[in-house]
């Protein structure tokens, strides 16, 4: 039954891809429509997020495999990007690592729905136990995480992002057999490379080359067209510094972070300004000790694609202070309610007003709509 259901997926990836996004985007808009609405809001997407990484693992196979092309036929090139060399490198090498990340990541996708379930079912006096519980677990993961890769950073998402875009795609190139896409390796055995018997080094299929050129490929375009990048062709783990002692006390601090905001909450309440405060303190001594670690800012030229991504990712993370108790009740509630009546008397914008009406809710009442942990 899997096989068959991993065939059906690549073999219609577009179409699925598509049903995945019109269901994804219905769960945006879905909180408040109903009794109950953002509960199912939420389980819809829980679902998918689960769903889609299952997808995107099996078009990876399927197209490091050579089963895939694109929409003229021609085999789909992998662009494998530094995020993905990293995390692969490191899953590949640990077991450990991978069940990890997994863990974390699965963790990352449930916390939402399981907060939600436990206040409407269990009462708010259980739902900070749990909260606590999963923030405690979450930090567990990461710190094992951070030793497993050597004392290097520990990114928002720790499993590889998706490496075809389905969208692109085309009809399968042969018939995917029974079986095959669940037991394809990540070597690429489907023709389009081949593997040196002494060296181990792998190289292009001369007939992959052609076809990608439709048989007018030379010498020069060829050579211009696989120049890499300094990126492309270091070690997988050399994309994430190793931390000194500043950097790694950083990281600490950021990983421990949601936690000591939890436990602040618990003990003063959402409504004291103590978490909140201590809570972006912490954020922001983390973030500049690790700056000044890696040598970032003025030295950006030394930042990896990788570090760059993440530390811009955290820095858009201050953003939710706004939506956090006591901040929100005191300043930022009141101006969204104005921006909310305002575009609800505006054709166009009466979307955006009723969205914003609808996650207010949502913001106030659970923890992890606005914890970025």
């Amino acid at each position: 039954m899997w096989h068959k259901y991993a065939n059906f997926v690549v073999n219609n990836a577009a179409q699925v891809s598509s049903i995945e996004s019109g269901l994804r985007t219905l769960t945006y808009i879905l909180p408040g429509r109903f009794a109950d609405a953002e509960l199912a809001s939420e389980a819809i997407y829980t679902l998918l997020s689960f769903v889609g990484v299952y997808h995107d693992g099996l078009l990876a196979r399927a197209a490091k495999s050579g089963l895939l092309a694109d929409k003229e036929g021609r085999p789909v090139d992998i662009e494998v990007s530094p995020f993905n060399r990293y995390h692969g490198k490191l899953s590949q090498e640990s077991d450990l690592y991978r069940l990890a990340a997994h863990l974390l990541s699965a963790l990352q996708f449930s916390e939402k729905l399981v907060e939600m379930v436990v206040v409407k079912k269990m009462g708010e006096k259980l739902r900070w136990k749990v909260v606590s519980l999963i923030e405690i677990a979450k930090v567990v993961l990461r710190l094992n995480l951070l030793q497993l890769s050597g004392q290097r950073m520990v990114t928002g998402n720790v499993v590889p992002e998706r490496l075809v875009d389905p969208a692109g795609l085309g009809t399968v190139r042969k018939p995917a057999a029974e079986g095959a896409l669940l037991s394809a390796t990540t070597a690429g055995n489907g023709g389009l490379s081949w593997k040196g018997e002494r060296s181990g080094l792998k190289f292009k299929a001369v007939r992959d080359i052609l076809a990608k050129t439709e048989g007018s490929a030379t010498l020069s375009g060829f050579i211009t067209g696989e120049a890499r990048e300094a990126e492309r062709v270091a070690p997988a783990q050399s994309l994430v510094r190793r931390y000194n002692s500043l950097g790694l006390a950083g990281e600490l601090l950021f990983i421990l972070r949601p936690l000591i905001y939890v436990l602040g909450i618990r003990k003063m309440g959402k409504s004291d300004w103590r978490p909140w405060a201590l809570s972006l303190l912490i954020e922001l001594v983390s973030r500049q000790m690790i700056r000044t670690d890696l040598g970032t800012g003025k030295n950006s030229a030394a930042e990896r694609t990788v570090e760059r991504d993440e530390l811009s990712r955290r820095k858009w993370l201050f953003l939710y202070y706004l939506l956090r108790s006591p901040f929100f009740d005191r300043y930022t509630e009141s101006r969204l309610t104005r921006v909310a009546e305002w575009c609800n008397n505006k054709p166009l914008l009466s979307l955006l007003g009723s969205l914003i009406q609808d996650y207010q809710p949502l913001w106030q009442n659970y923890y992890f709509y606005t914890a970025a942990s």
